[in-house]
């Protein structure tokens, strides 16, 4: 198993409420797999799954404020015990208020939980597992136990095999990614956590001014898998690309030096 991992249990999630709904969704009942459209202000428990449709996006709310955004093209399931959502396809932003017990995203065996911060999963082309700062912290950890930790504006793809981190952590341009990114703006209430992440594009503009932020993945790594305002990029992106630091130059993924 990988992924991030929370620091304590809380109240269990199970549940919450669709409290935006655009375009198609649907809700398929475990038991029977008969879909029927999704409707707002209705109460959507595990095991239950959620699927949404191209150009859709949901929102729910749980009674402790937990948020759960989910994209278009997405399959998720909020498992019927502890605070884990199940992630078959697409992405989805989680976002947990501090002390309510964070949460976990699962894709197959791994997992990336969150404790008062705002992350997103992604379900790449290739079956990778996408995770990424908004703001906060995140604990990654993979199949063997091997663990990293993310900060805000950085962001790992681990291989599907989740055997290893893949290039390992990359920096990307939070406020490049936020003013596009339809699982923030692209709904009718602002994020909760919307000041905090402004917070993180501040500090990460100051540190790209200062020249100490590294190299940066370019946009369309960055954007990868996720839903844009203006449309979203090709789904046969490479898994690895070319990174590039704040002067706009190649870097090297694995030197981090210019050729």
């Amino acid at each position: 198993m990988f992924g991030c991992t929370a620091a304590h249990a809380a109240i269990a999630l199970t549940e919450s409420v669709f409290t935006e709904i655009i375009n198609d969704a649907k809700v398929v009942t475990a038991s029977t797999q008969a879909a029927a459209p999704a409707k707002q202000n209705e109460l959507f428990k595990a095991p239950d799954l959620v699927r949404t449709g191209p150009a859709s996006r949901v929102e729910l709310t749980a009674a402790d404020q937990t948020i759960t955004r989910i994209g278009a093209n997405t399959i998720f399931t909020f498992e019927p015990t502890g605070r884990s959502i199940y992630l078959e396809k697409g992405s989805v932003l989680f976002h947990s208020p501090p002390g309510m017990g964070g949460g976990a995203i699962k894709h197959g065996g791994a997992s990336a939980a969150v404790l008062g911060t705002t992350i997103i999963g992604a379900i790449l082309f290739d079956g990778s597992f996408k995770i990424m700062v908004l703001e906060g912290q995140c604990l990654v950890t993979l199949r063997n136990e091997s663990t990293l930790t993310l900060n805000a504006g950085q962001m790992v793809i681990i291989p599907a095999d989740g055997n290893s981190f893949g290039q390992g952590v990359m920096t990307f341009n939070i406020q490049q990614l936020v003013a596009r990114l339809l699982l923030v703006q692209g709904f009718s209430n602002p994020l909760p956590s919307l000041p905090q992440i402004n917070d993180a594009i501040q500090q990460q503009n100051t540190d790209i001014a200062n020249g100490t932020a590294g190299p940066i993945v370019s946009f369309d790594v960055a954007s990868q898998g996720l839903d844009l305002t203006g449309g979203k990029p090709p789904s046969n992106f490479p898994p690895v690309s070319p990174v590039i630091d704040h002067t706009g130059l190649p870097i090297s993924p694995t030197s981090g030096k210019a050729p």
